[in-house]
């Protein structure tokens, strides 16, 4: 049965089905970005292995739940009654659940319950999980290629003139000038443009602002809300471009090159050379 490939905004869809859908994704242009074949290998080919667990993957996912979710969480979870998994305890108590609810330890919970408490005392990030839903899934079709796009904000929040959307991020330091080098690293910035500018399009509304909501994963669990400037909004927006550009191509030739065709020349890093210069100029 052929399924419906929807557009605009879907409420109440799983994450499971989100993840099903063959659009492509913010996560997908990422892994484009390392090559096409990187892409076709993670998302396209049928002979591809589960997805492994990313470390921190679980400690993520409760942070959004309890921040963000948490009257759906007993639904997802069942906190187990001890913290070591090694002993009788926690093994009789975790082949008693039997409804397909992810078994966590108490710590864990109890981390993302600060994490969330340090989300919320922020009082601009709570004015803005007063109001809004979780984790709606956006589908449209890109102007300049014609390609089906997806995004899935953590939050969105409404108001008169259009919406501001909310992504929550588990970072080892909150503070906005290391965090600023993750978004570098990471492509965070690619992240904003593309949910900024495809949300709008799916829901046919303004996107005020992207904020990201950073909150560290160990003690005292601070978090901290932070925006891109313009000038890197803008930054992510060509880059998207680009990547959405020779993503439609490779799509519509079914072509998906990795690295290299051919053999590439390297150079030694200028540190390399440098340093065997020096030791050379030492012996003589």
């Amino acid at each position: 049965m052929k399924r419906d490939l929807s557009l605009g905004l879907v409420h109440g869809m799983s994450i499971e089905e989100y993840h099903r859908d063959p659009a492509i994704s913010n996560s997908g242009l990422r892994d484009f970005a390392r090559s096409p074949f990187h892409y076709h290998a993670l998302h396209l080919n049928p002979d591809r292995p589960p997805e492994p667990d990313r470390a921190g993957q679980l400690e993520g996912n409760l942070a959004h739940c309890v921040t963000l979710e948490p009257a759906h969480f007993a639904q997802r979870y069942a906190v187990g009654p001890v913290d070591d998994k090694r002993l009788a305890a926690w093994k009789a108590w975790e082949n008693s659940v039997k409804d397909g609810r992810e078994c966590i330890k108490p710590l864990q919970y109890e981390v993302a319950q600060a994490q969330a408490l340090s989300v919320r005392s922020l009082p601009e990030v709570a004015k803005l999980l007063s109001v809004g839903n979780a984790e709606v899934s956006a589908f449209w079709i890109d102007p300049a290629t014609g390609v089906r796009c997806r995004c899935r904000p953590d939050w969105v929040y409404p108001t008169s003139a259009g919406v501001i959307l909310l992504d929550v991020k588990t970072y080892s330091t909150a503070e906005p000038d290391e965090f600023a080098r993750q978004v570098a690293r990471k492509a965070y910035h690619r992240q904003d443009a593309w949910y900024s500018d495809g949300y709008a399009i799916a829901a046919g509304v303004p996107v005020l602002g992207f904020v990201f909501v950073a909150v560290e994963m160990t003690w005292p669990f601070a978090a901290c809300a932070v925006m891109l400037d313009d000038e890197g909004i803008e930054v992510g927006r060509i880059e998207n471009r680009k990547l959405l550009g020779r993503f439609a191509e490779c799509q519509r030739t079914d072509t998906w090159p990795g690295y290299s065709d051919g053999i590439e020349m390297i150079s030694l890093p200028r540190w390399a050379v440098g340093s065997a210069t020096t030791n050379e100029e030492s012996r003589a």
